[in-house]
Formats: C-alpha cells, structure tokens, sequence
C-alpha cells in the first residue's frame, strides 16, 4: 500500500480512538499501576484492543506493536506501532494534553503516522515523501538558526538527569530565548509546526516516538537521539528544526 492509503485507515483508526478517550475523559477511570511505576487506565487498553483487532482484521498479515498489549501477530516487514493514550497521566489528572499515536513501520522506517488530540482539537498527520499537517494545513519547522533566539521545550528533568546530561540540558535552557516543557507528543509536534524550535526527552520508547518522528521529518525537521542516530527506538529523543540540530547534539554530548 501507498503512504497515502496508509495514513488515511491510520486516520479512522485515530477517529475510533478518539470517540474511546473523549467518551472516557474526566468521566472516572479505572486507574491501575504497572510494574514501571507508570499508570495506566481501562481506556488506554479499550483503544489498544480495539485499533489492533481492526488493523488485524484488514491486514492479517501485518505485525501490531503497543505499549499495553507488546506485539500481536507475526509476518513480513510491516509493522503498526500504537501507543493508545501517550500522556496517560495527564489524562488521569483531566489534563487535556493526551493523544493517540498511530504509525506504519516498513523495515523499521515510518511510512506514516497520526497524533490525534482530541481534547486539544488537533490532530497531526504525515506521510513519507507527502509532507505533515496539522487539522488539515501543511506544517513546516521554523527558520530560527541561534539557540539564543530558540524556543526549547523538555519532557521530564529526572530523566534528563539520569540520561547524564542534565548539566547540558540546563546550560542549553539558559542561554535559550524561552524555556517550556510542554512534554511528551505535544512538544515534538510543536517543532513540527515551527511553534517551538527543540524538544527533548529521555526515558522513552518506540511507542512514544514513531508517529511524532515522521511528523516531525515530514515538516522538515531532524529526529535522533542524543549520539545522533535517526531511529524512533529510543531511550532518548530530540527533535529540531534541523537548523540547530547538530548544534544541540554537540551540547549533549557525554
């Protein structure tokens, strides 16, 4: 299949999950914690059961890989990878910052991706070699070229701290123009749409990067982790303009 039939079944699929969170939204979950110490709720795995059984359904040959579930089915090269409710606590918290990440792997490369939002009203969509939207407009990284005139945003500092490179991280958020931390898909899909120029994380998995990876190429921008290498496996993310990129992997370098 073309990316362009790819991404338009990941879309209903986005559209199916987005009926299962907002339905469930601030309406009293089932919140139980895993081994990790993170939560996880009956709706992240209602959405999970649910996009794997259709996508099997329609693809039986096609591997599915989620955060709840780990990999269903086994086959060639194609591989949907599913984190159900990326933001998880802010979901628990009624905090509208939570999405569901749907994304086509072909030998491990992203040939599409959809972040849905739908407590924000956004949703984010790429495809590769076709460009990345955002609620329907084209998207495109920004032009800013100096840290000092940069937007940096950061997920968790603990696990900055414990990635080693803490001191790097907050030498790189002193001398930026404006520091946030908007965290998790949020802020690499701001990169995307050139609403903030670096974001960065650590602690985080397969999951939590392939869809917001392509979005992020797809506009234009570079997506690595902190020694450089273009993979959405994790433990670590960074995701830029492209312009300040190798500039910010110099910073972390340990």
């Amino acid at each position: 299949m073309s990316p362009e039939d790819l991404l338009a079944f990941a879309e209903g699929l986005a559209d199916v999950a987005d009926r299962i969170t907002t339905t469930a939204f601030r309406a009293g979950l089932e919140v139980r914690t895993k081994a990790d110490g993170s939560w996880v709720t009956d709706a992240d795995e209602h959405v999970e059961t649910e996009l794997s059984a259709r996508i099997r359904d329609q693809f039986p040959d096609h591997v599915v890989f989620g955060e709840e579930h780990g990999t269903v089915g086994s086959g060639p090269a194609v591989t949907w990878v599913i984190d159900p409710i990326d933001g998880t606590s802010n979901f628990v918290r009624g905090n509208p910052v939570f999405a569901t990440l749907i994304a086509v792997q072909v030998d491990g490369v992203e040939q599409c991706g959809v972040v849905s939002a739908p407590a924000l009203g956004s949703r984010w969509r790429a495809g590769r070699g076709i460009g990345a939207w955002q609620d329907g407009r084209a998207i495109a990284v920004s032009a800013v070229d100096r840290i000092a005139d940069a937007e940096v945003s950061t997920g968790d500092l603990r696990y900055l701290e414990a990635a080693g490179v803490g001191p790097a991280v907050r030498g790189l958020l002193a001398d930026a123009s404006r520091q946030r931390g908007y965290g998790d898909f949020w802020q690499h899909c701001l990169v995307a749409a050139g609403s903030t120029d670096v974001a960065l994380e650590a602690d985080v998995k397969r999951w939590d990067l392939a869809a917001v990876r392509i979005v992020v190429e797809e506009a234009g921008g570079r997506f690595t982790t902190f020694d450089g290498r273009a993979t959405s496996d994790g433990p670590t993310a960074l995701s830029t303009n492209g312009r300040l990129h190798d500039e910010v992997l110099g910073r972390l370098a340990v």
